[in-house]
């Protein structure tokens, strides 16, 4: 059986476009709570040094679980890991939109990160099965500049949403961008 060497155009695209939007939500999310920590932390009642959990859960649940999720989407299936983790990732969104104490918005971060690893760890194989050979580079290439351009973005982003709104539209945003139209 020989396999195709990327995805046909159209395919790719839409594949592409997805592991982009994937990738944006994660990083940014791991930027944008710092902007708001302390309209979180007076909203909810907490300490500065407590609200800093608010960013630490996201970060250490991806710290913890980026390589075995890697793993296991080598063993059920790369689409079906991504797929799992944007799920988990939109709905512990909505946890942290609605969250009503420091405990809760930290537990929902710590699963939101659970979504953000599986996504993340899925998206050089993601790229590899979408792009020919010959573009693999590029493909590479363009990940790594949604990577960084969304992290360097986060803070402005949060500040435009934060000017705008309450700290709870940081997290329902994702929610919008990751529903299908």
């Amino acid at each position: 059986m020989v396999l195709a060497d990327g995805l046909p155009l159209p395919r790719r695209h839409w594949a592409v476009a997805a592991v982009w939007l994937g990738s944006i939500l994660a990083v940014l999310d791991s930027s944008i709570a710092n902007i708001a920590l302390p309209t979180i932390s007076h909203e909810l009642g907490a300490t500065p040094a407590a609200s800093i959990w608010v960013v630490n859960a996201y970060q250490i649940a991806i710290t913890i679980l980026l390589l075995p999720l890697a793993s296991l989407g080598d063993i059920l299936g790369y689409k079906r890991v991504y797929t799992a983790g944007l799920v988990v990732f939109v709905v512990s969104s909505v946890a942290c939109t609605v969250a009503g104490g420091l405990a809760s918005l930290a537990l929902a971060r710590f699963a939101q990160g659970f979504g953000a690893a599986a996504m993340m760890a899925m998206n050089g194989a993601l790229v590899r099965f979408a792009y020919p050979k010959a573009m693999l580079g590029r493909g590479v290439g363009y990940i790594a500049l949604v990577v960084a351009g969304s992290s360097a973005a986060g803070p402005s982003v949060a500040a435009a949403i934060l000017a705008l709104g309450s700290w709870r539209w940081l997290f329902a945003i994702n929610i919008r961008s990751a529903s299908p139209r």
